[in-house]
């Protein structure tokens, strides 16, 4: 798996890897894998809530990057993330890439898997390091898409839109009361989070080929007539569980842009344009 690793790597390897544990602060403090250091979902992997920008716009970036360094995280740290399984994680995956720290791994099936196979748990805090590292980072700034971009890309049709909510917001065949996005971006074709993952962890190689059909036959044409590959963006309710879909992608080598606001930014404008049904590449 090249994004993942199981419970049984993690244990053979544990001093090797710097553990994050991203499911906060009250579950971090009834147990965690042992060496793990706590993330917060609103306080490190978010900023303040504007008129736009959506549920969980990204948090200032220099502050994000000295919380990583009080834990000795440097851009040639081995790191793994983990949740429960599964929500999270891949919000941390995603900032630690944007951050251009490239050895990130998730742990396949989370704490939950963890537990199923026997290893263990603590409540002692993780000691911090006496001296803090030094995170040399520089941002990819093409890993997002802002509202406007997005909009231009389904105008133009010149991106491929992902949509990683559940079918049914997606579609609008229930009102979405998360966000008031009862359908999709025009042009957007969905893939939701919930059906790429076992508890075991990632659908294999095979499966996700099959998932992600459309994306791959789109680019395989684009190879064959000797044009370029359209670049592809994703979002879902609020930058957090379409990071999920991304790192689901990256196994099978697709990458994608995300767009951080995801529907609670979109739904901000006035005259935000919406699609209900399903659509296709």
């Amino acid at each position: 798996m090249k994004n993942f690793i199981t419970p049984a790597e993690l244990s053979a390897n544990l001093d090797n890897y710097i553990l994050l544990d991203v499911r906060g602060y009250g579950d971090y403090k009834l147990s965690h894998i042992p060496g793990a250091f706590v993330i917060d979902m609103e306080r490190d992997l978010s900023g303040p809530v504007c008129e736009h920008g959506g549920r969980h716009p990204l948090p200032d970036m220099d502050g994000f990057a000295k919380t990583l360094e009080v834990y000795g995280i440097t851009k040639d740290s081995q790191i793994v993330v983990y949740d429960s399984w599964i929500f999270l994680c891949g919000r941390l995956w995603w900032m630690l890439k944007y951050l251009g720290i490239s050895n990130v791994k998730v742990l396949a099936g989370g704490i939950e898997r963890w537990v199923r196979e026997g290893h263990p748990l603590t409540m002692e805090p993780t000691k911090v390091p006496t001296e803090s590292s030094t995170l040399e980072y520089k941002i990819n700034t093409s890993m997002t898409m802002t509202r406007d971009e997005v909009f231009l890309a389904s105008k133009s049709q010149s991106h491929i839109i992902v949509d990683a909510r559940a079918p049914e917001r997606y579609s609008g065949a229930v009102e979405d009361t998360f966000d008031g996005m009862t359908g999709h971006v025009p042009t957007a074709i969905n893939h939701f989070f919930g059906h790429l993952f076992t508890q075991e962890g990632p659908r294999n190689d095979e499966e996700l080929r099959k998932e992600f059909k459309d994306i791959l036959d789109s680019q395989s044409k684009a190879e064959q007539n000797n044009v370029a590959k359209k670049p592809i963006v994703s979002y879902c309710g609020s930058g957090v569980t379409a990071c999920l879909t991304m790192l689901a992608m990256s196994e099978i080598g697709i990458e994608s842009a995300l767009y951080v606001g995801s529907s609670s930014d979109w739904v901000t404008y006035e005259g935000f344009p919406l699609t209900t049904g399903e659509e296709h590449i």
